[in-house]
């Protein structure tokens, strides 16, 4: 059993669609397998701001988003599908989501303030009808493959913005609904991203959700290995746009490839590692476009020596805090409040009597934190900063020009922050 995943910034359009056969007869995998299915790319972004027109009861902005949207799937499937199976699937995607869409949509202009699971409701509708295209697709072109809505599948606490998932309810729905299908098929498609709580409700699964739910998926089914499909098939040395001089990373194990992406390293997400790691499944990054290409494997190996590895986390905020009556800081009372908040630090530095944080979070948070604070200390916020972090720096590193904010050198590593 192996469990694939395949991004929106892969099916980006007519041409990532086509692709998409050629990618799995590269696999290589002989194996039944899953395909975890996101969004196509900027679908997301649509849906959110559809929700956001339908709140503000904005009628003429949530039309046109409305009218975007199913404009961007009918010339999709009119480029790729032939014009009778193409208006079949446009019919089935009109009963099954395009008028559920816009019925949702109409019915969040009547609430007077957002709601997360209302907003979620419209969220699940990319991953919804993208791997029904992908289904559609895939079949129209000889593979023999089931769907399933992975809402069924993936049981969560419904909590926001990253619900925890309910391991004995997602295990027992995996079981009894999921496994079964392969004794008949030997590829099921489903969706990233969503799931749902233990009422039905649909949720979904917050930043980089797809990629977390094929882990989760892999973890649940015990596969061999879990392959995610990547428009940037492998994960570098640094961000290759910003860097010409990068270098691509064949192996990294678990606990590298987490601390790249905690700095900044945008290919995966922290939560994606953790499932795979607790199972000791490999992953592999592989470049979608050029799928005969060597991408990177991740497992529970480490590999030294790594070249020198840039990163920048961006969008951050800058926490400096100050004792004014003296009174010695407590570092680590202050993380733990700011963790408590739910507020994310990304890099500290403590003195006796000032501390500096780098966050991320939502402003009215931060606003709620500071206000908090004991009357002897003083806090100042400051704002866009970025985190720059070189991991495993050798002597041709080099260092801040002299504008860094604070620096700090630790074994392995060095960290500074500079205004964005």
């Amino acid at each position: 059993m192996w469990v694939m995943k395949v991004g929106g910034g892969c099916l980006r359009d007519a041409a990532g669609l086509r692709q998409l056969p050629q990618v799995l007869a590269q696999a290589g995998v002989e194996e039944p397998y899953l395909l975890v299915v996101s969004a196509f790319e900027k679908t997301t972004d649509r849906l959110f701001r559809l929700a956001e027109a339908a709140l503000r009861n904005d009628a003429l902005a949530m039309e046109a988003i409305y009218a975007e949207i199913a404009a961007f799937y009918r010339n999709l499937i009119a480029e790729a599908f032939p014009p009778e199976v193409a208006a079949r699937l446009q019919a089935t995607l009109e009963e099954r989501y395009w008028q559920p869409l816009y019925k949702r949509a109409q019915a969040l202009m009547t609430l007077s303030e957002a709601h997360t699971q209302s907003v979620d409701g419209v969220l699940v509708f990319g991953e919804l009808v993208s791997s029904t295209i992908v289904h559609a697709y895939l079949t129209h072109h000889g593979h023999d493959a089931d769907w399933v809505d992975a809402r069924r599948l993936l049981i969560t606490d419904g909590s926001y913005p990253e619900p925890a998932i309910l391991e004995g309810p997602t295990q027992a729905s995996i079981d009894a609904d999921l496994l079964p299908r392969f004794r008949r098929y030997p590829l099921v498609v489903t969706q990233g991203y969503i799931a749902s709580d233990l009422r039905r409700h649909s949720v979904t699964l917050g930043r980089e959700g797809s990629d977390y739910s094929a882990a989760l998926f892999s973890a649940y089914l015990k596969a061999r290995g879990m392959i995610a499909w990547k428009d940037v098939g492998r994960i570098y040395s640094a961000d290759p746009k910003a860097h010409p001089d990068a270098t691509p990373l064949t192996r990294l194990s678990y606990a590298q490839a987490a601390e790249m992406t905690f700095y900044g390293a945008k290919i995966l997400h922290p939560r994606t590692l953790r499932p795979l790691h607790l199972a000791n499944i490999p992953l592999y990054i592989r470049p979608y476009f050029a799928p005969h290409e060597e991408g990177t494997l991740i497992t529970d190996r480490d590999y030294t020596p790594l070249p020198p590895i840039r990163l920048a986390r961006q969008g951050l905020a800058l926490l400096e805090i100050e004792s004014l009556d003296l009174s010695p800081l407590s570092a680590g009372t202050l993380l733990q409040d700011l963790e408590d908040e739910g507020i994310e630090v990304y890099f500290m530095q403590a003195g006796v009597r000032q501390a500096a944080f780098a966050v991320r979070s939502p402003e009215e948070t931060l606003q709620r934190w500071q206000s908090a604070l004991p009357a002897y200390l003083r806090a100042q916020v400051q704002h866009p900063i970025t985190l720059y972090t070189t991991l495993y720096p050798d002597e041709t590193t080099g260092l801040p020009n002299g504008e860094a904010l604070y620096f700090q050198r630790l074994p392995n590593r060095l960290h500074w922050l500079a205004y964005a």
